[in-house]
């Protein structure tokens, strides 16, 4: 991406936008919302009256790759171009009279709420309502897919529901900020350094957790979680510190859906979708967005048989499962024998082997703060010092190093090393 600040590693100019100021042709109307590197504004264009939402990166302090995704998140949505995915209408940079300050996206204006709010709202969500929902995100998740991009941040604070045509539960998939590109023409920009993480830990898959490369199995694995979270009210990890929750994403196996749901066959279709999706191999995560869309589409139409696709995945670990049935016996054959052998080595070398001296005897640690010290070996002088500099320096005590405060987990967080 071209630098349009020269050679400053970040954007740094005057006090942040307020209501009434204009940015381009455009008049702020509101702020509907703030992150960690941008406000957004409802704005209206002061020729035509149009209203739209403003993206308006922070005036101050903000690295240049923010600036650059910005680029990115524009080209990304064009590029997908899908009913389902919140449309993107302009792009304003900084001008050079400095009659426009500002980097800022131009978004369709959205009336309604994320599915993050409805969650918290609503709780649990019923299948009939949950599996519309979750037919719509794949449906334009696949759109993401199909142009070449991983959302890699899918979470319910970035699905937004309006109502369109009747149906007050209408997808936008908002939030590309974090897009990764499959596609060489848009691939500048969305590299990540490997090792590190970015994404939301809560819905992060275990190569994302562990900071490896990702594809669109990744997104699967978010739409995985999601969909416990939609039916259960609950994630399927949970933790207090952010490293643990990695870890679990990374080992913990998924929990299954709790009785009550399993006695029920959309229940257990559901149990067996997010069972697929949540697989800690990305090799054996095998659906598709579209897949899936299709898999919800039906089950919310009424049928309500565990669908074929998500088959494979189970017949993989069962497979697997198998081949180290059978090769268990033979690894404890193998075990048995190399303790055998272990064992008459054993015995030999002690028959040949005299016995060592008994151990010496250590004096008793202390039991009390106030119990007398142990008596201190006589210390030969040392060149630097005394006998009793010595002794001092041996029975002082060491400083504690200050300890880290871990990260503590906020599900809508989004960890970006870039930001």
């Amino acid at each position: 991406m071209t630098n349009l600040d020269g050679m400053n590693p970040s954007v740094t100019r005057g006090s942040a936008p307020v209501v009434g100021e204009t940015i381009g042709p455009y008049r702020i109307l509101r702020q509907l919302g703030q992150g960690t590197t941008s406000r957004v504004f409802e704005v209206e264009h002061t020729r035509i009256g149009r209203r739209a939402a403003m993206k308006v990166v922070h005036r101050t302090g903000v690295p240049r790759a923010v600036v650059d995704r910005l680029f990115v998140e524009a080209k990304a949505v064009n590029l997908i171009n899908h009913p389902h995915v919140v449309e993107i209408s302009d792009i304003l940079v900084p001008s050079a009279s400095g009659d426009q300050p500002d980097h800022a996206l131009v978004m369709e204006l959205l009336e309604g709420r994320s599915l993050a709010d409805v969650l918290a709202a609503d709780g649990p969500l019923p299948a009939a309502r949950t599996l519309p929902i979750m037919a719509q995100i794949c449906a334009g998740l696949a759109a993401v897919h199909q142009a070449g991009f991983v959302h890699r941040d899918l979470k319910p604070e970035n699905v937004f529901l309006v109502e369109r045509g009747g149906n007050r539960d209408f997808v936008k998939l908002l939030d590309f900020g974090l897009v990764k590109a499959l596609r060489g023409d848009v691939a500048a920009g969305t590299a990540t350094i490997e090792g590190t993480f970015m994404g939301s830990p809560a819905y992060a898959s275990p190569e994302q957790s562990a900071g490896k490369s990702v594809d669109q199995r990744s997104d699967i694995y978010a739409v995985g979680v999601m969909l416990h979270e939609l039916v259960t009210g609950k994630l399927p990890f949970v933790c207090e510190h952010v490293a643990d929750l990695l870890m679990k994403q990374i080992n913990a196996p998924p929990p299954r859906l709790s009785d009550e749901l399993l006695a029920t066959d959309i229940g257990r279709a559901m149990d067996a979708i997010i069972q697929a999706c949540l697989v800690k191999d990305p090799a054996e995560r095998v659906l598709s967005a579209a897949q899936l869309g299709d898999m919800f589409g039906r089950l919310a139409a009424g049928d309500h048989a565990i669908p074929d696709g998500i088959r494979r995945p189970r017949r993989l670990q069962w497979m697997r499962a198998r081949r180290r049935r059978a090769v268990a016996p033979m690894l404890a054959l193998a075990a048995l024998s190399a303790l055998s052998f272990m064992a008459v080595f054993a015995v030999r070398q002690t028959r040949a082997t005299p016995p060592l001296p008994a151990a010496p005897a250590f004096p008793a640690p202390l039991t009390a703060r106030t119990a007398a010290p142990a008596p201190i070996a006589e210390t030969k002088p040392s060149p630097s010092g005394s006998v009793d500099e010595e002794r001092a320096r041996a029975t002082a005590p060491r400083p504690r190093r200050a300890a880290r405060t871990p990260l503590r987990v906020s599900n809508s967080m989004t960890l970006d090393p870039y930001r």
